[in-house]
């Protein structure tokens, strides 16, 4: 019995105090100016991914345009380099030697020659195809890495609007029923 004499008693849980109205009016007006600063830069993000979503689409659409031009670009090639493999690979001025009529075999090789130039312009511009799609597609690519880090821009101001919005929650919701109905009326 002594021994428990000697033990000072616990004192009792003291109730937290609760803010001042003043106080929670003044974190409140704090905590509403910061979640509207982080509400207008949400929305200007989301706009921002707006314009972008159509950046993509028309990049998108480019790529697939210059892919179907390489592609046109590529069999029309394909077919003049199996034509050229077709007539043959002897060398042209034993040809002229062996024919029967130098007269023909002069204007077919006019016409052969003509139709090399015409592979050599096609294959100019299939190079130049092939590029303007390597280009499209980094800029398709670039176009969605920048919606992405636009969509986690959103994510994120969204976040900070409902964390200080639920802040503001908490700290009214510390005030008395009467208080807290006071501070809401603005009074």
């Amino acid at each position: 019995a002594a021994a428990l004499a000697a033990v000072p008693a616990a004192a009792p849980a003291e109730a937290a105090p609760h803010p001042d109205r003043q106080e929670v009016r003044t974190g409140l007006d704090r905590l509403y100016a910061q979640a509207e600063r982080a509400t207008e830069a949400y929305n200007k993000s989301d706009e921002r991914a707006d314009k972008l979503r159509v950046t993509v689409r028309r990049s998108t659409d480019a790529v697939a345009r210059a892919q179907e031009r390489v592609n046109t670009m590529r069999g029309a090639v394909g077919s003049l380099a199996a034509a050229q493999y077709r007539s043959g690979g002897i060398d042209p001025a034993l040809a002229l030697l062996l024919t029967s009529d130098p007269e023909r075999y002069l204007s077919h090789a006019a016409l052969l020659d003509q139709v090399g130039h015409q592979r050599a312009a096609e294959l100019g511009r299939l190079v130049e195809a092939r590029r303007v799609l390597a280009q499209d597609r980094t800029e398709a690519r670039e176009a969605l890495r920048r919606l992405e880090r636009t969509r986690e821009d959103i994510a994120r101001h969204k976040r900070t609007v409902e964390a200080k919005l639920t802040a503001a929650r908490r700290l009214l919701d510390g005030l008395p029923a009467g208080e807290r109905a006071a501070v809401r009326d603005g009074a």
